[in-house]
């Protein structure tokens, strides 16, 4: 029997049961008055650092209760906290590179438009993609990534350890999303 040795690069795409409320929320949030982003020298994006204030965690509580039901876990046990959230516009030439969001414990972006053809597509990296053998890359057993079609309103979360990116955007579409980082605290 063929087994998984190690489940520890997982992810879920979910579309939300209050998707219309999220989108709204989302794309008409205030802007935090922190726009000042240490990380995005490597990127080509506009951020914009969003406040939700209190709504935060309610509003994607029905994503995160989905993910941990996925995940067999009882999410009553975890206190969760939303450590950042920001807006990312992609234009011609925009891209993220490959990166990932340790320490925190739980990562997410939500789509807000619908992937075209030519438009920047996220992906996941493989951590450990290069230690793979030609021949079993030519099996295409264990690919080096895993696309996501960006769809209104898909929500996708991962463990913040995950290598991840935006390819190059090709059109004069204006791309949109949201990303955001989320850490749990496992003790009563």
């Amino acid at each position: 029997m063929l087994r998984n040795t190690f489940m520890h690069y997982i992810h879920s795409e979910i579309i939300p049961h209050n998707k219309e409320e999220l989108i709204y929320e989302l794309e008409n949030a205030k802007l935090d008055e922190d726009q000042d982003f240490e990380w995005d020298d490597a990127c080509l994006v506009d951020l914009e650092r969003i406040d939700l204030g209190e709504k935060t965690i309610p509003l994607f509580r029905p994503t995160l209760q989905v993910f941990f039901d996925e995940l067999g876990i009882d999410a009553s046990q975890l206190k969760v906290f939303l450590s950042e959230i920001w807006r990312n516009t992609y234009k011609k030439g925009d891209f993220q590179e490959v990166h990932d969001h340790t320490p925190l414990h739980l990562s997410g972006v939500v789509f807000l438009t619908d992937e075209q053809d030519g438009d920047g597509r996220f992906y996941f990296h493989h951590r450990h993609d290069s230690e793979i053998s030609q021949q079993w890359r030519e099996l295409n057993i264990f690919p080096g990534r895993c696309w996501i079609k960006a769809e209104r309103g898909k929500v996708v979360l991962f463990p913040s350890f995950m290598l991840h990116g935006v390819s190059a955007h090709k059109t004069d579409n204006i791309r949109k999303t949201v990303s955001f980082n989320i850490i749990f605290d496992t003790r009563s």
